[in-house]
This record gives C-alpha cells, structure tokens and sequence, in this order.
C-alpha cells in the first residue's frame, strides 16, 4: 500500500490523527487550458503537508523561461515546502507561448497572455486536486512576466490580493488607460452584468510591490501611480533604509465596517538587475509582502483587510484533540478585556467556518475577535473535518476533493453534537464561562451546523445566527429529515437570526415567499419558536431597511425578537465584519437562557 493510499484509507478510518486535515494529493502535476483554440500549459506545485484552502502563487517567469525552469529554478518550491504557516501554500507556474510574452497586446485580448493567466485562475479555483481559497490568489513576475502580471492584474482586479513586479514595469499607458476606464462586470462574487454600481477596475485596490531595475525610475513610478489611484492612495510614501518606498492609505476605505485601511498599501524599491537568478534574493520579502493582506468577499469588489495569524498575531490558543477517533481542531480567543473582568462569568460565542474553510479562515473573514475585543467575551473557532457535500452547485461538486466540512447530515464521520458538547464542558473548566449567555453563529455550511446544533441542542444555547444561512434547498442536505430533528419536542425555544446576500440565488432566494426555501426556513423557526407563521410581502412597511440592511424581526409576547431575517443587498455568498457587530449588538448581548427559558437583557 503507496503512502498516499495509506493516508486516505486512514483518513476515512478516522484514525489518522497526524494528518486530519492535510490534502491528499501533493508533488507536481501538469495542467491545461485552452486559450484562443490553443492549449497552454501550467505546472501545479503541491507541498507535502498542504491544507485545504490554503494561498496560490501564481508565478511568470521572464521571456524564455518554461514552467519547467520556474519549478526547478526559482525558490518558490522551497518556499512552500518550509512555510512556516500551518496552511502552507501552493504555487502555479505559468510559461509564454513559444517561450515570448506579448507584453504589447491590446485591452481585452481574448486570445492573448492575459487572457492565459485568467484562465490558470479559473482553473486554480478548481477544487478536483486542490483547493485555494478565493481570498489569497497572488501574482508574481518576473520582467516581462511582471509587466503580463500587472496587466492581468488590470485586467481582473477583483480576485487578485496582491501582485509583485521585479524588473517588469514597463506597462504600455494606453493598456492601462484603457484598464483604469473599463468597468468591473465581475464585482467577487457576483455579476454587474446592467453596470448598475458602476465600478470602474482602474477604481479596484490591489496591494501591489514593485521592483524595477535602476535604470526602470520613470516607469516604475508610472505604474506605482497606478496602483496608488487605485487604492485611492494620495499619501506621500515613507522610504525605509533599505530603499524601500511604502504608500498606504490612511482614509477610510467605501466600506470602513469591513475593510481595513493598512491592507490599501503601494511598495517601490529600485534594484540593481531585480530579475536576475529568477529573482529569487526577493521572494522572502514578496511572500511577505503578498501574504499581508487577504481579499475576502462581502463588499462589491471584495473586502481588503490586514492576514493576521489567530495565534502568533491575535491571541488565540490552539487546541488540537483525537475525539471518537477523529483529529478536531479549535481556537480559543479570551481578549484582554474579558481577562480584566476578575473571574466574572463570561458569554461564550462558537463561530463555525464555511464548507472547504477552517477555524482560521472564519477568525480572518468573520473578524469575531474583534467583537469580543470590545465587549469581553470568550470566543471559539472550530474546524470541521474533510468530507463531501452532496449537492452540486458551483461550489460544491461530488467531483470535489474531500475538503472540510461539518457532519451535519451524521453521514459517515465524527458526531458533531458529542463535538460541540465536549467543547462547552471543557472550556467551561478552563475559563469561568456563562453557561446562560452560550451563543452559536456559522457561515455557508457552517450555518447549516449552527441551526442542526440549534434545533437538536437547543437547552445548551441562548440564541443562533446562520449567516448564509437559510436551510438548504437540497433534499441530500436537508437537516430536517434527521430522525432527531422530526421528533423534537416542542419545547424549548431558541431566537433565531437568520442572514442572506441579495446575489446567493444560486443557494436559495433572498426575498423569502411561501414557495421558496428561504420562507419555507422563516416558517419553520415561527412555529418552532410557537409565533404566528407569517411572511410579509416584499413592500410590507413591517420591512425595516437602513443602508445595505434589509430587516425583519418577529417577537413573542414578551416582546423578545424569537425570529429574524435579514438580506443585505450588493452582497453575495459570503459574511462581514460588520454582520459579526451586528449579531452581537442587536441580538446575542440581549439573550440569555435561565432555567431553560429565553430571556431577554437589559443592555
């Protein structure tokens, strides 16, 4: 038995408790796509210990140079082996046709080199092999691979996290004049196929480094003023003493609730031959460089804030367990605000990750540890373990690789509820946890582990916040028909807060009608929490709607919002920052659970 088949067959056991969440496939594989008729090449390269999601570098090396010389050339393979990030990452070597890059193509060629390096993107957020989360794609190249890279870059900002040019800077204006006028149809995650916001990609941020030769000033400065307008940098750069120039914008961005300034950030350094050697004396800086910053989804155009570490650069405590025979994984997250307390009893909120994520990404994307930091409470971010989902979408597909998922369905695999159950009892003797303020929340499928815990654990919670999170419309994945959910008790009951993007059509709707699965799931939590079921129409005044936010809320007798529903318009399968704040402020610091009744707080 081949080491890989030992891993699998171990994995599927349960009893492979060293590599629970690592990919199955790594090494080298060659890869195609098609590109004006003609089929061009990429090589992948996956280190041993890859994790599910994980960055993609994808690298251009200069005129003449294969995927083949990149992959045995530069260090970029030896980087990834040794990164020192849990994650690590992958990289994607790209290679010109007929060893020439036509840095001289027009705007929108849909034939050419950068019509190439969009279609090894697409490619690259393919899931059959590997898996690259969508908030770290980066672009790397090297002279006239780097002048392809920043027109590729131009070309589609929107999924791009950053991009590093060394040696290459001499873009043709008039590409980037027509870049900079084009207007972005792709807005991350959603099409803006009516131009009704109206974006233009020369208006789209992309962190952006920038090695020229010596002899490169006036065109490196040229293409840095791009950038710069991009970000919508009008600050004057500070220069460090090793000669490197760094812009960063301190405005707020258009959607401060989410994004972060500090991630906005132009970089200029002027070498003597920067592409020599296949540049590789600079990738320890570009790495460094590139993995500052992450684009998530959420706002039109995506969502740019600072990577921080939940460990080395938050805080958080990593915790890693066999249980039932399955290596579980969480982070624990106790701000300093909630130390100071003195042994008063702290809420305690479980934030669960998407379907193909993990507790690190969800810390990065949801930015709940910045709730707790204001308002001091205990925090938790744990991982679910590689599965499938059985629904065919453009996310999921039976043809995927196992990535992580949450057993919602109690498929094959760890029971969950004994999971989350294990979880609260020891964190509860580690740290002076309320068990009266205990609140749940998930995005994606992580909202779907949220309402199963909801329905089927409901004593354990004070309230639940799906993000993404109506019921599935998909009979494989429909909680509901679980034995224990169709025989629960009337009672007790549990407040609800249920959230939608206007652009997840392809899930489920996001104005909710009796026929739909969105008002069917509204439905279902009013008779389980015992209110009148009702849906209001669309241009119902009972419809509070302020800015992005689109709000129903349902309450009982006592005047306690039991369920509610929001959709946010301009948004698309994902969460924010600012959602986190909201679930807290609104809806979690008023519940608590006594004596196994719902109450509602003073605040």
């Amino acid at each position: 038995m081949s080491e890989r088949e030992r891993k699998y067959q171990n994995r599927i056991l349960g009893v492979d408790p060293e590599h629970g969440l690592e990919l199955l496939c790594e090494g080298t594989f060659e890869r195609f796509v098609t590109v004006g008729g003609k089929k061009r090449r990429i090589l992948v390269y996956v280190p041993a210990g890859a994790r599910p999601s994980c960055a993609g570098v994808f690298v251009l090396g200069e005129n003449g140079q294969t995927a083949d010389d990149l992959l045995e050339g530069s260090l970029w393979k030896d980087l990834a082996d040794h990164d020192r990030t849990r994650e690590k990452f992958i990289v994607f070597y790209l290679e010109p046709q007929d060893g020439v890059w036509h840095t001289d193509e027009a705007f929108g060629d849909p034939d050419g080199d950068v019509a190439y390096v969009d279609a090894a993107y697409l490619d690259g957020c393919s899931r059959d092999l590997f898996c690259v989360h969508e908030s770290k794609f980066y672009l790397v190249g090297c002279r006239e691979g780097g002048v392809i890279a920043n027109m590729a870059a131009m070309y589609h900002p929107v999924v791009w996290a950053g991009v590093c040019t060394v040696g290459g800077t001499s873009v043709d204006p008039a590409y980037m004049s027509a870049a900079a006028e084009d207007i972005c149809v792709d807005l991350d995650g959603f099409e803006d196929e009516d131009h009704r916001i109206l974006l233009r990609k020369g208006d789209v941020p992309v962190p952006a480094m920038i090695l020229g030769d010596a002899d490169q000033e006036d065109v490196m400065e040229t293409l840095a003023g791009y950038w710069k307008k991009a970000a919508g940098i009008t600050e004057s750069g500070k220069t460090d003493e090793r000669g490197v120039c760094e812009y960063v914008r301190t405005a707020q961005p258009p959607y401060p609730g989410n994004q972060e300034k500090e991630a906005y950030r132009v970089q200029t350094r002027l070498c003597r031959d920067a592409g020599a050697d296949y540049a590789n004396a600079w990738l320890e800086e570009i790495r460094t460089f590139l993995f500052s910053q992450r684009r998530w989804m959420g706002d039109p155009g995506g969502t740019l804030k600072v990577t921080r570490d939940p460990v080395a650069d938050i805080g958080m405590r990593y915790c890693t367990e066999v249980i039932d025979g399955w290596r579980r994984e969480w982070y624990i997250y106790e701000p300093e605000s909630a130390k100071s307390r003195n042994g008063q009893k702290l809420p305690l909120v479980f934030a669960m990750h998407g379907y193909s994520c993990s507790g690190e990404i969800y810390a990065g994307d949801s930015c709940w540890h910045k709730v707790a930091d204001r308002y001091g409470f205990l925090l938790v971010h744990p991982s679910g373990t590689l599965g499938k989902l059985r629904m065919e979408t453009k996310a999921t597909s039976s043809g995927n690789i196992d990535l992580p998922a949450w057993n919602v369905m109690r498929e094959e695999g760890p029971d969950e509820n004994r999971f989350f159950r294990y979880m609260l009892e020891k964190i509860s003797e580690e740290y002076p946890v309320d068990r009266e303020r205990v609140y749940i929340t998930g995005h994606s499928y992580g909202s779907m582990m949220t309402q199963r815990l909801a329905i089927t654990e409901t004593e354990l919670f004070a309230a639940a916040a799906p993000c993404s999170g109506v019921f599935f419309d998909a009979k494989a994945l429909d909680i509901r028909t679980l034995p224990e959910v169709a025989v629960r008790p009337g009672e007790p009951e549990i407040p609800v807060w249920m959230f939608t993007g206007e652009y997840e059509a392809w899930l489920f709707p996001h104005i909710p009608k009796e026929d739909n699965i969105t008002g069917d799931s509204i439905l279902y939590w009013q008779k389980t929490n015992h209110l009148k079921e009702e849906l209001p129409a669309e241009d119902d005044d009972r419809w509070i709607r302020k800015d992005r936010w689109n709000d129903l809320v349902f309450t009982n007798d006592e005047g306690i919002p039991m369920v509610r529903y929001t959709w946010v318009s301009d948004m698309p399968h994902a969460t924010t920052e600012e959602m986190s704040f909201r679930i807290w402020e609104e809806f979690f610091s008023r519940l608590s659970r006594t004596d196994g009744k719902v109450r509602m707080d003073a605040v």
